[in-house]
């Protein structure tokens, strides 16, 4: 089975070092298996030194650089980093040293041991500051765990094991990191580990209480765009709720005529059914309009690339 493990960087020029020392070792309890493995380090537009030193990393284990054009963000680094692996089955993990890489290796073993299944982390000891990290992660845990079919205690937890073939990542979208295991099929057996969690040293956090508001933007969407996530199907809604909302104003208004006896210009249902109408006909013209340019986007979008991929000549 083979594996290809992305980390996803930011401004962590004193963690990548001990990182990627550490993973190696982890790897190293492969090395009579049948395991290969591959490290993918994506640069998301750092203003430290982060490429430069992951260009001097000298690894026996296949290793790539990914440098993102500009800042991306976190779940649009690990997607790139899943657009150019070589392998089915995918290991996210952090590059801030605070997911243990020797988790990997009981992650491993359970992953291997089940079919079409996702291992997710749980990081049920957390050292983080309660107010600024653990809490508004309980919260957004909690609002996802109400919303959504995932019953998953951690949805937070970086470090995962699947395989790339169970998710269409152009489907994905928000921070994808953080509300994986709530955007894929029920089918999926989803088992939850608990895993070692330490203190970030070393660097700053990226995150805060704003993450709530996040998640909770990001199920909205789930909610409205189900369909491939469309917004087809929302605004085609809203259309239909427009033209009914119209059609039953127009009724009332011949009701208020004959039963009332009320003249149309006596009521504001001739301004409401206006509205309502022209609502309809708008949220219709953004639907053609919106999938146009989505067909024209999708048939030159494998053509775009927000990503380089940097060689280096000592990696194997």
């Amino acid at each position: 089975m083979d594996f290809s493990i992305i980390i996803p960087l930011y401004n962590e020029t004193e963690n990548i070092t001990q990182l990627n020392s550490e993973i190696l070792q982890a790897l190293a309890s492969f090395k009579n298996t049948n395991h290969k493995f591959e490290i993918i380090y994506v640069e998301d537009g750092s203003t430290d030194n982060t490429l430069e030193i992951l260009k001097k990393l000298n690894n026996t284990i296949k290793t790539i650089i990914v440098k993102n054009i500009y800042n991306l963000g976190q779940s649009k680094s690990i997607m790139n980093g899943i657009d150019i692996s070589n392998y089915n089955n995918i290991i996210m993990l952090d590059g801030d040293l605070q997911n243990d890489p020797h988790d990997i290796i009981k992650m491993i073993d359970v992953y291997s041991k089940n079919e079409n299944a996702l291992v997710h982390g749980y990081r049920k000891k957390r050292n983080d500051p309660y107010m600024t990290k653990v809490l508004p992660s309980k919260i957004a845990n909690f609002i996802v765990r109400k919303l959504t079919n995932s019953k998953i205690l951690d949805q937070g937890c970086s470090l995962k094991i699947f395989n790339r073939r169970m998710i269409d990542i152009s489907n994905f979208f928000g921070d994808f990191h953080r509300l994986f295991a709530a955007q894929i099929s029920n089918e999926i057996n989803v088992i939850e580990i608990e895993v070692n969690h330490r203190p970030r040293i070393k660097g700053e956090s990226k995150y805060g209480f704003e993450r709530v508001f996040r998640v909770f933007i990001d199920l909205i969407f789930m909610k409205f765009s189900k369909k491939k996530r469309s917004a087809f199907y929302t605004l085609g809604i809203l259309g239909l709720f427009s033209f009914f909302f119209s059609f039953i104003s127009f009724i009332y208004m011949i009701f208020l005529k004959i039963i009332e006896n009320k003249s149309f210009v006596e009521t504001p249902m001739p301004s409401i059914i206006i509205f309502f109408t022209l609502s309809g006909f708008i949220f219709f013209s953004l639907n053609l309009v919106l999938e146009t340019v989505k067909q024209d986007f999708t048939s030159h979008r494998k053509d775009l690339k927000d990503f380089e991929i940097i060689d280096n000549e000592n990696r194997s």
